[in-house]
């Protein structure tokens, strides 16, 4: 019956399997001396390439910072321009809003000048009376600015 159907069972190979391979394989082992050697020249490579990136970084940290010193001078001369900018503004805003009041005197307080002393030196008001007139974020940009960078 066996036969009819085309079906033939799984025998082993002619002649049976192979020996089978139960003996423990050790792998070769490297000495003490090898792995030492190994983990020299390991840390002298990476020596080499620390030390030449450290340099490189110098390097370029060096001209960034000449770089910042050069252009530093402009950059408070452009700070100091738009503070005087926005005391302009206050002031022409101070003149429009008080410009119907009898008896204000532009740019003062009560008759003390808000934007002179008597040494004749500029006057640094703080951040909300230098922004009363802005929007409240423009005060929070500029009082945070140097966290931001």
């Amino acid at each position: 019956m066996a036969s009819a159907g085309g079906y033939t069972q799984d025998l082993p190979p002619q002649g049976g399997y192979g020996p089978i391979d139960w003996a423990k394989r050790i792998p070769k082992r490297l000495n003490g001396y090898a792995v030492f050697g190994g983990f020299i020249a390991v840390t002298a490579a990476s020596w080499t390439i620390f030390i030449h990136r450290r340099r490189i970084e110098k390097r370029h940290e060096l001209e960034v910072n000449d770089a910042r010193i050069a252009v530093f001078p402009l950059y408070e001369a452009e700070r100091h321009r738009m503070l005087l900018r926005l005391h302009r503004q206050n002031r022409d805003e101070e003149r429009e809003l008080m410009k119907n009041v009898p008896g204000w005197e532009l740019g003062t307080f009560y008759g003390e000048p808000v934007y002179h002393n008597l040494r004749d030196r500029f006057h640094h008001v703080t951040l909300e009376e230098l922004y009363a007139h802005s929007k409240w974020y423009d005060m929070y940009t500029k009082a945070f600015e140097k966290l931001e960078h």
